[in-house]
């Protein structure tokens, strides 16, 4: 009877060990950002297209709260939700200079928003 008891209050404490909850280094909230920042300083604010009257990508700058996006595409399950990741920085750093990118011009018939050339940046804390 001793050795059961002993078995189950060796269960009960090896259970509560592993369910505890594991110390974050920094808030959730704050780890969303640092994951933002790590994943911007590695690639570009835009994407493949240009905005056809500027010729350049557009910089569409939403609150600074602002986490996720929708973009929306012609056809069935072309809705996706995507996460912001760039922040709008200062100073302003110049103009782009898309004339050695690979950029391409909006579709004559776009099927997705991602085509017009406009993409969100999180505006400024």
């Amino acid at each position: 009877m001793k050795t059961i008891r002993l078995i189950a209050l060796t269960a009960v404490a090896v259970g509560s060990l592993l369910m505890a909850t594991p110390a974050h280094a920094v808030k959730p909230r704050y780890r969303a950002d640092y994951l933002a920042t790590q994943y911007a300083a590695a690639r570009p604010w835009h994407g493949n297209y240009y905005h056809t009257n500027y010729g350049v990508p557009l910089a569409l700058v939403v609150p600074p709260n602002a986490k996720m996006i929708s973009s929306y595409g012609w056809g069935v399950t072309a809705t996706e939700i995507n996460p912001i990741y760039h922040q709008f920085e200062r100073p302003f750093p110049g103009y782009i200079d898309a004339s050695g990118a690979l950029l391409l011009p909006t579709p004559p018939w776009p099927s997705h928003t991602d085509q017009f050339g406009v993409y969100p940046i999180r505006g400024p804390w």
